[in-house]
């Protein structure tokens, strides 16, 4: 008779290489059914290889040979089951075990253990420079210049000066809390937890899922508007989102080597295409300088616009160490600070530019006025001039979003395991096609109403993460001192009982958010500290809750830590 063990829980591990080592190897059938009670109860060897009561199933036929019994055995501690189930919920678990076993991602929140990361090598980090160059060499990026002249009222020379200052600050933390990945093998905001607490960290998830949809809706909005035109009107709006989103969508369910190997590929191609085009219309975009002389400035101006580029690019901070946990331990630190930081930095300082003068240039230019009136894709389109070459161009443009949407889409589903802890056992890939079915709706129904939309929400991201980034800063660089595996014991990544209890971050958000509140200057609020600024007051809201929070939290967390021992 064959010997049959309950099916196992296929979530529980992504490790093939060490679910069976150090233990006895099955030898006949009698021992397998010795066994089983105990593997259904307590796992192997003392190693919880798998979850209690998920033992993974395996048969064998009566008089097969010990060799195959052990292969049988083998591949069954792996997650592949030989026992064919017809039910729905077999034939989902053989399309997963199919889908890992041909490389797709599994693992979500779970901390990545050291034998299953890739080995170091002298281009290890390559990819972590292309994917974030990737992500922010997009028309996005470019409708972030386009803002500075275009909703501020700036001329040339300031978008120029905010763009690069506020970018060079704003990619600092990014950067640094993404070399916590390889130390760690921990997604950003499980990180979080060790400084937020369990349950307050949920408020920082939840924003940032938030911010995530919302970038991934403008996202899809411009590349569905690129790929409209690129067909000459022959696909609508809506289509194009969708095909954005699907686009998007493959490559973030495939996982983080999908990535790495889609950003390696798409960076060269498009940053040479953005390369070209100014060069084509370098005879043109001198004009921004004539055109910004009778532009006038004020500081708040200035502020406004430069709240606005934080809330573009600090937002990353709260997914920097998602795409690097799969490094090694011993990756270098400074290496890789250095590459995420001039990943972001440089598209995030070129592009914009870019975009700037493209837009102010569009005043002097009567072929390019009409473009600019209708957004940013119709400008682009109307400087790449007409033709088949033309719509091609554009079509690369619309490819370039899914660079930034896919990694985006990634990010977003690790955030919500940790807004909705009891989705543990959901395989991340599904979460993907969860965030797709939302963002994508809401871009469609705000196609029309693009500039109005993203100048809003960038302005309202800088403000919440106004209260993430000192916590998380502080951590590592002062209560934790020095960041290691010892100050950040991994084994209670998920135990509320060990992890702070959270009232040094539930202080410093009680003391910062009235302070941002004052210090906001929006269309549909103004405080009382913004007024005071001269010439139609400015917005101070991030810098000022940035500080409150950093001097609320220190003496706070001092405190809990010197309290609760945690």
């Amino acid at each position: 008779m064959p010997v049959t063990i309950p099916p196992a829980d296929l979530y529980a591990t992504n490790s093939r290489s060490t679910h069976y080592q150090g233990h006895q190897r099955l030898r006949d059938e009698e021992d397998a059914v010795g066994l089983a009670p105990q593997l259904a109860s307590t796992g192997l060897a003392g190693d919880k290889l798998v979850a209690e009561g998920d033992v993974s199933k395996y048969a064998t036929a009566e008089g097969q040979d010990d060799d195959d019994y052990s292969a049988k055995a083998d591949q069954a501690g792996q997650g592949y089951p030989s026992v064919r189930e017809t039910s729905i919920k077999g034939k989902a678990q053989r399309l997963m075990q199919v889908l890992v076993k041909h490389g797709v991602e599994a693992r979500a929140t779970e901390p990545v253990p050291e034998e299953e990361r890739a080995e170091l090598k002298w281009w290890s980090l390559v990819p972590q420079f292309t994917l974030w160059a990737a992500a922010n060499t997009n028309i996005l990026s470019f409708s972030a210049g386009v803002l500075g002249p275009n909703l501020f009222g700036l001329d040339f020379k300031s978008s120029v000066w905010v763009i690069i200052v506020f970018n060079i600050l704003s990619a600092v933390p990014v950067a640094y809390f993404a070399t916590f990945g390889p130390l760690l093998g921990m997604r950003q905001m499980v990180q979080t937890r060790y400084s937020f607490g369990f349950y307050p960290a949920l408020l920082p998830a939840l924003c940032n899922c938030l911010t995530m949809l919302g970038f991934l809706a403008v996202n899809a909005i411009l590349g569905g508007q690129t790929l409209s035109l690129a067909s000459g009107s022959g696909m609508s709006y809506d289509v194009g989102i969708v095909v954005v989103g699907i686009i998007s969508l493959i490559l973030s369910f495939l996982g983080l080597k999908a990535l790495h190997y889609y950003s390696m590929s798409l960076f060269p191609i498009i940053i040479v295409l953005y390369i070209v085009l100014v060069g084509v219309t370098g005879s043109k975009l001198h004009l921004a300088k004539e055109v910004s002389k009778t532009i006038e400035v004020s500081a708040g101006q200035v502020l406004g616009y430069g709240t606005t580029m934080i809330g573009f690019t600090i937002p990353y901070a709260s997914l920097a160490s998602d795409f690097s946990t799969y490094l090694p331990t011993r990756t270098p630190k400074v290496p890789l600070f250095f590459m995420v930081y001039f990943g972001l930095l440089i598209p995030l300082i070129c592009i914009p530019i870019f975009g700037a003068a493209a837009y102010l240039a569009a005043q002097a230019v009567p072929e390019w006025t009409e473009g600019a009136e209708g957004g940013v894709a119709t400008l682009l389109y109307a400087m790449c001039g007409s033709g088949h070459v033309a719509r091609f161009v554009m079509v690369l443009f619309a490819i370039s979003v899914t660079a930034n949407t896919a990694p985006t889409i990634y990010s977003c589903g690790l955030s919500s395991f940790v807004v909705l802890p009891f989705l543990a056992k959901v395989p991340r890939y599904f979460m993907a096609i969860a965030v797709t079915a939302i963002y994508i709706p809401v871009a469609i129904v705000g196609a029309d109403h693009f500039f109005v939309a993203l100048e809003n929400f960038l302005a309202i991201l800088a403000y919440w993460t106004a209260m993430y980034i000192p916590p998380n800063l502080i951590e590592p660089l002062i209560i934790r001192r020095p960041a290691s595996i010892l100050t950040y014991p991994v084994a209670i990544w998920n135990d509320r009982s060990q992890l702070p209890v959270g009232y040094a971050a539930i202080a410093g958000m009680c003391c910062a958010i009235p302070i941002i509140t004052a210090g906001m200057s929006q269309a549909w609020w103004v405080g009382w500290i913004a007024k005071k600024i001269p010439v139609g007051g400015g917005d101070v809201g991030f810098e000022m809750g940035f500080v409150v929070m950093a001097i609320v939290y220190l003496p706070s967390r001092l405190l809990e830590r010197r309290l609760t021992g945690r």
